[in-house]
């Protein structure tokens, strides 16, 4: 997220192009997340239903890293310098970058179902909760590292001459690592061979299609909002930090000496540069996702009956004010609807910001209204979702979710399953510690709320992935209204980041138009939060 835009810049890519490439985040998410899902669910691998997947997409992420930060030198072994070159080098770039958006959903997939499928119940919510403070440490400690000058710490033998290189080798490296202990340490169940085994591409994208064409209303408007919030922030995702170097280099770059070449890795320098304000913006992130849980009412509370009494031994002055507070205490759908206009008050100012520490503070400050918008819509499709499951219609007939198997017996339920399992154990040659499940096929498919869950987020996951597509185009508009032409371009003797760098003071900056409209688009979302909140 942090190398990847200015990457391809000095590659030679331009912009316009450059924002067609970054599809292939929501094109792998959209297919690849319910797809691998729904044939890890049918898996009856020895090995477990996830591990296998999750092992091949670390590997192939990993090689497409290493890869994609070798790409000139692995073209150069078969092709000679010049334009063929260049060309090829772009193109094998792109391709390791759609490698690896594909992979690494494979490995996201099967990692998160692992927490399903492994853990009680009891431990449902406190596995997610630890997956989640874990996800916001690795993004923490992967932008603090990005903030060192990793070339003058490791010899270029360890990890190459680059900053990128070395990132990427880190970065396959941690994911090895990480996907390694997980496979080692977490003890899959074994899937027993059923009557309802063929799952086809074409059957898992029509039943999610299904699913999206058919919401109730109160889901159906959380999924607007979540459309609209998600243009709003695919911008800052993926060009925060080319916004903050670029800043740099057009406002506060020192100057060369007269008659010197302005020659050193422009790349790594606004990777470190990108990577200070993103460390400062995951730890905003992290701080707010731990102190606004006590802020905003919890839906529980919302539905009280009763007034709460403050604690008698406070004085009548901070008993009043703490029952002031309690009432003007916001809902989630209300802090939803002020974290999207607070996002689009601190991003439209993005084309009026001319110093690194103005923009800095701006990619920093967006971490409060990120805290909101990754946990609000789960928590209130987590509501709907409870509501209708408790209802009259909670036992739905129809297919499962993607992703999520309906667990129907097991080798508890009786001495016949127990006798089948352990004769299938014996013939498969798998060791008695492995626990089985057996999906029998002379009951019916009755939704479970789990599998209500599934359905529903993976509804979301569409209406999260889909914008993705809108701010690519809209980005690639506006890059190409706004590229420099031929006329903006340096002589010769001017370094090369003078080439993919926008440096020209007065001309417009393309990435601060793009978190301008962004900024529009999530006050659209804050309006359909306000909808959402008057919706009965």
């Amino acid at each position: 997220m942090t190398y990847g835009t200015p990457y391809l810049l000095q590659l030679g890519l331009t912009k316009s192009k450059t924002s067609l490439v970054w599809i292939a985040g929501p094109l792998s998410g959209l297919i690849m997340q319910p797809i691998v899902g729904a044939y890890a669910d049918k898996s009856t691998s020895r090995y477990g239903r996830r591990r296998p997947y999750m092992i091949i997409g670390a590997l192939i992420t990993g090689l497409g890293l290493l890869l994609l930060g070798w790409t000139s030198e692995a073209v150069g072994l078969f092709i000679a310098e010049g334009e063929t070159k260049k060309s090829v080098t772009i193109l094998v770039a792109v391709l390791c970058i759609y490698a690896l958006d594909f992979s690494v959903n494979a490995v996201q997939a099967c990692s998160r179902s692992l927490i399903v499928d492994t853990l009680p119940i009891s431990q449902q919510q406190a596995g997610s909760a630890w997956a989640s403070r874990l996800t916001a440490a690795g993004h923490l400690l992967g932008y603090f590292i990005g903030t060192f000058d990793l070339v003058k710490i490791f010899p270029p033998w360890l990890g190459g001459d680059t900053q990128f290189k070395k990132m990427t080798v880190i970065s396959a490296l941690a994911l090895w690592g990480t996907v390694g202990v997980t496979s080692w340490a977490v003890t899959e169940r074994v899937r027993l061979p059923g009557d309802n085994d063929e799952t086809s591409i074409k059957d898992v994208l029509a039943n999610l299609w299904q699913r999206t064409t058919h919401l109730p209303p109160r889901i159906k408007a959380i999924c607007w909002v979540q459309f609209w919030n998600w243009v709003g922030w695919f911008p800052f995702l993926f060009y925060s930090s080319t916004f903050v170097g670029e800043v740099y280099y057009r406002y506060e770059h020192p100057a060369p000496e007269p008659g010197e070449k302005d020659e050193h890795d422009a790349l790594g320098n606004i990777g470190r540069l990108g990577s200070v304000s993103l460390v400062l913006f995951s730890l905003i992130t992290f701080c707010s996702s731990v102190i606004l849980p006590y802020i905003i009412r919890t839906p529980d509370a919302a539905a009280e009956k009763f007034t709460p009494r403050p604690p008698r031994a406070l004085t009548k002055t901070a008993q009043i004010l703490l029952m002031k507070a309690y009432t003007l205490q916001p809902d989630l759908t209300s802090a939803w609807m002020w974290s999207n206009l607070l996002f689009a008050m601190i991003t439209i100012c993005a084309p009026w910001v001319h110093s690194l520490a103005s923009a800095t503070a701006l990619v920093a400050s967006c971490g409060v209204p990120w805290a909101v918008s990754c946990w609000a819509p789960f928590g209130l499709l987590g509501v709907e979702i409870n509501k209708i499951s408790a209802g009259p219609h909670a036992q739905l007939h129809g297919p499962t979710a993607p992703g999520y198997t309906a667990v129907r017996g097991s080798i508890e339920e009786g001495d016949e399953d127990i006798e089948m399992e352990e004769a299938l154990q014996r013939r498969r040659g798998l060791s008695e510690g492995v626990l089985m499940i057996n999906h029998p096929s002379d009951h019916g498919a009755h939704s479970s709320t789990g599998e209500l869950a599934g359905v529903y987020l993976g509804v979301l996951n569409v209406y999260t992935t889909l914008p993705q597509f809108v701010g690519t185009f809209l980005s690639w508009i506006i890059f190409t209204l706004l590229e420099p032409n031929k006329d903006d371009v340096v002589a010769d003797e001017d370094p090369d980041h003078h080439r993919w760098l926008s440096l020209k003071k007065n001309a417009p900056n393309a990435i601060a138009i793009c978190l301008f409209v962004g900024a529009i688009c999530s006050i659209i979302a804050a309006e359909a939060a306000r909808r959402l909140r008057r919706m009965t």
